[in-house]
C-alpha cells in the first residue's frame, strides 16, 4: 500500500494488500487491513507532517537517523492533505493511533523532566537531601537562580562576626 509519492516512478518492490472479492456473510480481513493501515500509513504520514512543521534542513553533519527523518518528510510532504485526511477519516483506528501518540509523547516528556528534576534536586540540595535534611530555598534573586538557604552553621558564623 502506498500513496502517490511512493509509487510515482514505479510500483516495483512496493507491497500490495488485497483480499478476494467476497459477497455474503463470513469472515472479513478488512479489520486487520485497517489496523495495519492505521499503524503504518497513518502514523508515517502523521510523523512526516509533524516533522515538516519543524522545518528540518540538511546540515553538514547529518546522522543516518536524521537523514531518515528528512527522507520521511520528503516522502510525505508532497502527498495531498486529502490523502492524509482520508487515512484519518475512513479508518476508525486512526483516532486511537493519535491518542496513543499523544499519550506516549506526554510520557516521554514526563520521563525527561523527571530526570531533570532529580539533577536539579542534587544540585540544589546536595547531600543534605540524602541525610533527610532538606534545605529551604530563599526567594529568587534578580538573576533568577534559586539560592539555597544558608546552613545553621553559616548563620552562626555570620552572627559571630
Amino acid at each position: 500500500m502506498f500513496g502517490p509519492e511512493s509509487g510515482k516512478d514505479s510500483w516495483k518492490d512496493l507491497a500490495f494488500v488485497f483480499d478476494k472479492v467476497h459477497i455474503g456473510e463470513g469472515k472479513s480481513r478488512t479489520k486487520w487491513v485497517d489496523r495495519y493501515a492505521a499503524g503504518s500509513q497513518f502514523i508515517t504520514h502523521t510523523m512526516g507532517r509533524v516533522l515538516e512543521k519543524l522545518d528540518l534542513e540538511t546540515i553538514p553533519i547529518n546522522s543516518k537517523g536524521y537523514e531518515t527523518l528528512l527522507k520521511l518528510v520528503e516522502n510525505t510532504a508532497f502527498d495531498s492533505f486529502d490523502l492524509y485526511y482520508g487515512l484519518f477519516m475512513y479508518n476508525k483506528n486512526a483516532m486511537e493511533e493519535l491518542e496513543r501518540l499523544d499519550l506516549d509523547f506526554e510520557a516521554l516528556k514526563k520521563e525527561l523532566f523527571g530526570h531533570l528534576h532529580e539533577v536539579l534536586r542534587r544540585q540544589l540540595f546536595g547531600k543534605a537531601e540524602e541525610a533527610g535534611q532538606r534545605r529551604i530555598l530563599t526567594k529568587l534573586p534578580k538573576n533568577a537562580y534559586a539560592l539555597p538557604a544558608p546552613s545553621p552553621d553559616a548563620i552562626k558564623s555570620q552572627n559571630n562576626n
